[in-house]
């Protein structure tokens, strides 16, 4: 089973742009831990920022905002995968 937990936390992010507009994820760090992305999914925008979900490698899974307000990134959720040490 896996577990999630609602956040709000400062990230640094490496990012790809694509010429249609999409953000590419590769690489984020949280909490002193550098994680790299396996797959990026579904990216939407709200009033408040830019949404991004993502996976790393090991299986855990999160949603990322980049805010409006200020360009930085922030983990927003994260979905603990099967083999998070």
């Amino acid at each position: 089973m896996t577990e999630m937990e609602l956040l709000d936390e400062p990230i640094k992010v490496v990012v790809a742009h694509e010429g249609s507009g999409q953000i590419t994820p590769q690489r984020l760090v949280w909490r002193e831990r550098e994680y790299t992305m396996i797959s990026v999914g579904r990216q939407w925008d709200e009033p408040a920022g830019h949404y991004v979900l993502v996976e790393a490698a090991g299986g855990t899974r999160f949603e990322l905002q980049l805010r409006r307000e200020d360009l930085t990134w922030r983990i927003r959720r994260v979905w603990w995968g099967q083999t998070f040490v």
